[in-house]
């Protein structure tokens, strides 16, 4: 199996003290349960709903900088976001083009063009949606983006529209969206947990396939490289 390093981001309203956070569970899910060769990183941060722009693009940054270090030991890399993580993933594209292999967006609060152009300029390789179409944060997010955004507040909601954007994308594109889901079932301790751990596991692994011939050298980009934007 290709050397892959996954690294886990959480959403807004996040204890990284909380030992029992999903990223911390996520971690020790990679790391125990898949063969040699395959680690898992967190990126955690602390941030309330108003304020999550004020520190988006150090956070890209800092975790383009992490990514850069695996790539170049030679791993594969796999960006797993919740909500706010993903638009965070998205900001990460930037910074380092197709040095990432995949993307697995859990309840993205992201905006469908910011992925549809790294889709378009050849940025990242795959990437699987767990959405839901009832997902109340996201509708919520939804309705109010017209009133906030002139304030450079709101969220996107691509998770409510996986499906339509897999559409859009079919060759790269993967929708794995439950409308029984809300915003964090799928995070949820226990049975909805070790299912999205087992789907992305699975869904991963099928994505091994896919040939890097994209992919820059060791070379090509160093950590301390970014091109984020300033939002």
């Amino acid at each position: 199996m290709t050397r892959t390093c996954y690294i886990a981001i959480n959403g807004i309203r996040t204890n990284p003290g909380d030992a029992e956070g999903w990223t911390d569970r996520f971690v020790t899910w990679i790391n125990t349960r898949l063969p040699d060769g395959v680690v898992a990183e967190k990126f955690e941060y602390a941030c309330g709903a108003l304020l999550r722009r004020v520190r988006q693009r150090e956070r890209a940054d800092e975790i383009a900088k992490k990514a850069g270090y695996y790539r170049r030991a030679g791993y594969r890399l796999v960006l797993v976001g919740h909500s706010n993580g993903c638009d965070l993933i998205a900001r990460v594209l930037e910074a380092c083009g197709a040095e990432i292999d995949a993307a697995h967006l859990i309840s993205p609060a992201a905006d469908e063009e910011d992925f549809a152009e790294a889709i378009r300029e050849g940025l990242i390789r795959r990437i699987h949606i767990y959405g839901s179409r009832n997902d109340g944060a996201l509708r919520f997010a939804a309705a109010t983006r017209p009133l906030l955004r002139w304030l450079g507040l709101g969220y996107g909601s691509l998770g409510l529209r996986g499906r339509e954007f897999a559409a859009l994308f079919p060759g790269v594109v993967q929708d794995h969206s439950d409308d029984t889901c809300g915003h964090s079932t799928w995070l949820q301790r226990g049975a909805p947990f070790e299912a999205l751990m087992q789907a992305l596991s699975a869904n991963d692994l099928a994505d091994h396939a896919i040939p890097l011939s994209t992919t820059h050298s060791a070379g090509d980009w160093s950590p301390g490289d970014s091109g984020l934007r300033d939002e």
